[in-house]
């Protein structure tokens, strides 16, 4: 065999062993690029929670209420949102100059909210103007004298706390209840009484005959700390 043969084929030898080298060398780095990639996209753990609770909206509830004559029990009336009550036995029919009636009026708070209240009261029309008046003493007890038969009734307050009105004429005017138009306030199941006295002035003179009008009350309530 010729010496260029032998020579030539040694060459190829030694290209072919240092390309299939290279060709290990690549897969085994490819190897480790791969495995590298394994680790990148291993999962990682994860949890999740709620958290609830129930949430319960209060409530606010002025409520009005008479002394049953009978059985001395308060009732309760105007119960529920922006209800009115015809306190009837607030009446006075056939009224001659300085007669009078005393009742209780009870007020409180039903709701579950803590509350303030003010109140305005009037007459329905000024047919009696200014001969209707009105005197109403927080915590006071209405006494009552006299009959209608007889034309001598005479209704008082006794005892109390603070008078809210004083003589007051009653017109188609709104007025405070309150002195200062002072807001009260009233926590959750409490309640508090007032005596009013409406009657018609000993002065009235014989024009205000046959004439007829309605004692009324406006109560505002919203709760503590409302503008």
């Amino acid at each position: 065999m010729p010496e260029t043969t032998t020579v030539g084929r040694a060459r190829l030898h030694t290209a072919w062993t240092w390309i299939s080298s290279v060709q290990v060398r690549l897969l085994m780095a490819l190897g480790l690029v791969l495995g590298f990639s394994a680790v990148g996209t291993a999962a990682y753990w994860s949890d999740s929670a709620t958290l609830a609770g129930e949430i319960e909206s209060g409530s606010l509830d002025l409520q009005l209420g008479a002394r049953n004559p009978e059985t001395g029990e308060v009732q309760w009336s105007a119960v529920g949102l922006n209800q009115n009550w015809n306190y009837s036995v607030q009446e006075l029919d056939n009224v001659a100059p300085g007669e009078s009636v005393a009742k209780e009026l009870h007020i409180r708070n039903a709701g579950t909210t803590p509350l303030t209240f003010t109140a305005a009261g009037s007459s329905s029309t000024d047919a009696l103007n200014p001969h209707l008046t009105a005197t109403m003493r927080l915590g006071g007890e209405a006494s009552n004298t006299g009959t209608r038969e007889e034309v001598n009734r005479i209704g008082t307050c006794t005892a109390g706390t603070a008078t809210w009105w004083d003589g007051h004429v009653l017109s188609t005017t709104p007025e405070p209840l309150t002195p200062g138009n002072a807001p009260v306030t009233l926590a959750p199941n409490a309640s508090i009484q007032v005596c009013m006295v409406a009657g018609l002035s000993a002065d009235a003179p014989n024009e205000y005959q046959d004439k007829s009008t309605m004692l009324k009350i406006d109560f505002d309530a919203k709760q503590v700390g409302a503008p």
